[in-house]
């Protein structure tokens, strides 16, 4: 039985939660206090957020994942798998470079870098190194969320489709609920500001219109449940108090589910449902909590779909049935394991034809004495 908030699959709210252990080195590479460290990250992010979303828009979920998520920058800082003061001085020695993919001319750059420097009472030239090691940062670790849950082009274009309504939420209002007790609905372990929407004057973003409800009819299934159980569950067991949990003792199944949130538009598909669940993991190791280099690297995390229904595992039966068929139709000579094989046994074989012309070679020149017999 698991629960997943909506926000598992915000950009906005995954990156706030997992930079919250670096304010205290972030601050030393900066020469900044802490408390500044804070405003410059969390109002940072929302920035860099929003210039995301414009280069999606402008270039497309191919274009992120190729050109800016595969970019050598990050491909050397995801080498390290432990956050420390070497991952924090690689990503203020490159994070320029990014900042100049990502934003596109320097004047955005130099806007963004204004408006943060009010925000901390600090100087442009202060914020800008500080900024470009954010980006990389950041960048990086929606990298490797996006490639554990292996998600493709499209499916990071309706990733990002998704975003929007996280920028309309009021965090505030929120947390106002969460002080009078009601901690179910509560988002993050810390007060999460409202997302500024005026960064998007700055980077361009355009912000497509929202409905502020749908229709019953049009609320697709997985809005309220994103993973469902072969049988019908008990009827006492359908929900909690606040309509987030679904529990089926008689079947012992896992059963995924979303709070209720509106303006989910999209269909019910298995990569969301991946993408919040290794999200919610990867939170939960906090990956930038400032710790030496781990002399093994952390797995790719694990999702267990065995609780989906039997048309998506025919679904998959069929792909896997079709991707050994196309398999199959490779000539003998690529099949790596064929080759495996053919070099073992060579290679096994020419030992042993070895070893008898050695043996063969030491019979030939030992002297045989040769013993007269007496008569």
């Amino acid at each position: 039985m698991t629960a997943l908030l909506p926000t598992r699959v915000s950009l906005y709210d995954f990156l706030f939660e997992d930079t919250l252990p670096i304010d205290a080195i972030f601050a030393d590479i900066g020469n900044v206090s802490i408390p500044q460290a804070r405003v410059l990250i969390q109002n940072g992010i929302q920035a860099i957020i929003s210039g995301l979303m414009a280069y999606n828009q402008q270039h497309g979920g191919e274009a992120v994942l190729k050109k800016l998520l595969s970019r050598s920058q990050i491909k050397e800082l995801r080498k390290y798998n432990a956050f420390n003061l070497e991952t924090m001085s690689a990503a203020h020695l490159n994070g320029n470079a990014i900042n100049d993919t990502l934003f596109g001319s320097t004047e955005i750059q130099k806007l963004i870098c204004q408006k943060l420097a009010e925000q901390t009472q600090l100087t442009s030239s202060q914020v800008r190194p500080l900024f470009g090691a954010l980006s990389l940062i950041c960048l990086r670790e929606i990298a490797i969320l996006a490639d554990y849950a292996q998600l493709d082009a499209q499916e990071v274009d309706c990733w990002f489709g998704l975003q929007p309504q996280f920028f309309e939420l009021n965090r505030i209002e929120i947390n106002k609920l969460d002080e009078r007790g009601n901690a179910n609905n509560k988002l993050l372990a810390g007060e999460l500001p409202n997302f500024d929407t005026n960064w998007h004057q700055i980077t361009g973003y355009k912000q497509p219109a929202i409905s502020s409800s749908n229709p019953a009819e049009q609320i697709p299934h997985y809005a309220k449940v994103i993973g469902r159980t072969h049988q019908t569950p008990l009827a006492h067991n359908l929900s909690t108090d606040n309509n987030q949990l679904i529990v089926d003792n008689a079947n012992n199944s896992d059963v995924l589910t979303f709070g209720n949130m509106p303006n989910i538009s999209l269909p019910y598909q298995r990569w969301l449902l991946q993408l919040a669940k290794i999200s919610d993991i990867y939170l939960s190791r906090k990956r930038l909590k400032v710790s030496p280099e781990p002399v093994q690297p952390p797995s790719r995390p694990f999702v267990n779909f065995g609780f989906l229904d039997t048309s998506n595992n025919k679904e998959n039966q069929n792909v896997s049935s079709s991707l050994d068929s196309e398999q199959g139709s490779i000539p003998f000579w690529r099949n790596p394991v064929l080759i495996l094989l053919v070099l073992v046994i060579g290679g096994l074989s020419l030992m042993a034809v070895g070893k008898y012309q050695y043996k063969k070679s030491k019979a030939i020149d030992t002297p045989v004495e040769i013993k007269k017999m007496k008569a």
